[in-house]
């Protein structure tokens, strides 16, 4: 139809809005901000663990000054680890040339944000990716920090996981992302996607997010023993700080006996569940490990 952008070009719109203006850097965060760079940055200090594992999946683990206690501390050795509630002046000790964090973030370090912006300091907000807009993430992520065609890594290793999912039959899988309320992954969520490429097929391909463009869904006890009525082979627990529960928790509930074989499996929530090229591919191998234990028809 006259007049849509076809995806390229959509892609191309981006690569141009990024590329740097007499050795400026510029894009436009998730929060309205305009944010400009001298120089691709070199001291970022980083407030969300994804956008910490995306910048070493691009290469730009050099330019990582700060990380938050949320960050998996072996990733980032010796480099500093700030408090989950930012704090201005550790922020600014650290001499960052930008800060990156989610605009889910924001609200609570509302004052943190100002005393970085009066210092001079470049403040991006960037949200989770989704698997939809992954691709355009990264192209925005990658700007900052002068990454070279920071889309292909993830092209590459999606193309390369989509080639090896395992053929027949798939187990049938049903991911417990909250146990408040019951909670699984939304269909279009990055989890769902990881367990597709591991072979699985998603239980609850029918949940209904909880609201647009949440990795959540609603389903409740109740569903949940019916859909064990028709079958699940592998009831799978995130852990993590979406779901803080341990193994005897899960085997307490008054229910689980309902589930008859389904075979109880924990995963780590950074695994499955967090937007990270530098997880993908080792998440994905987990959970096939798990699904065919004793190894699947691979392509």
């Amino acid at each position: 139809m006259a007049g849509r952008l076809t995806l390229p070009a959509v892609f191309l719109l981006l690569l141009a809005a990024c590329l740097p203006v007499s050795g400026e850097i510029r894009i436009s965060d998730d929060s309205g901000r305009t944010v400009v760079l001298e120089h691709a940055a070199r001291r970022v200090v980083s407030l969300y663990a994804g956008h910490s594992e995306n910048l070493l999946a691009l290469g730009a683990g050099n330019a990582i000054a700060g990380v938050s206690a949320a960050d998996d501390p072996a990733l980032f050795p010796g480099v500093p680890v700030l408090p989950m509630r930012a704090d201005g002046e550790r922020i600014l000790a650290l001499r960052p040339d930008l800060v990156l964090l989610r605009p889910q973030g924001e609200a609570a370090a509302e004052g943190v944000i100002r005393l970085l912006e009066r210092g001079g300091v470049p403040v991006a907000s960037l949200s989770p990716p989704t698997w939809e807009t992954m691709e355009a993430y990264l192209v925005r992520l990658g700007a900052l920090v002068g990454a070279a065609d920071p889309a292909r890594p993830w092209r590459e290793a999606v193309s390369a996981l989509e080639r090896t999912v395992p053929a027949g039959k798939r187990p049938r899988v049903f991911l417990e992302s909250s146990s408040r309320g019951l909670m699984t992954c939304s269909p279009s969520s990055w989890a769902a996607r990881v367990i597709a490429l591991a072979g699985g097929e998603n239980a609850a391909s029918d949940a209904v997010p909880l609201r647009s463009g949440s990795p959540l869904a609603p389903w409740g006890e109740e569903r949940l023993l019916a859909l064990a009525g028709e079958g699940i082979d592998v009831y799978l627990v995130q852990v993590g700080a979406m779901n803080p529960v341990m193994e005897r928790d899960i085997l307490e509930r008054p229910w689980i006996s309902g589930l008859g074989n389904a075979r109880i499996v924990l995963v780590p929530e950074e695994l499955v569940s967090r937007p990270s090229l530098l997880r993908l591919e080792d998440g994905v191998e987990w959970l096939r490990n798990v699904l065919y234990p004793e190894g699947g028809k691979r392509p």
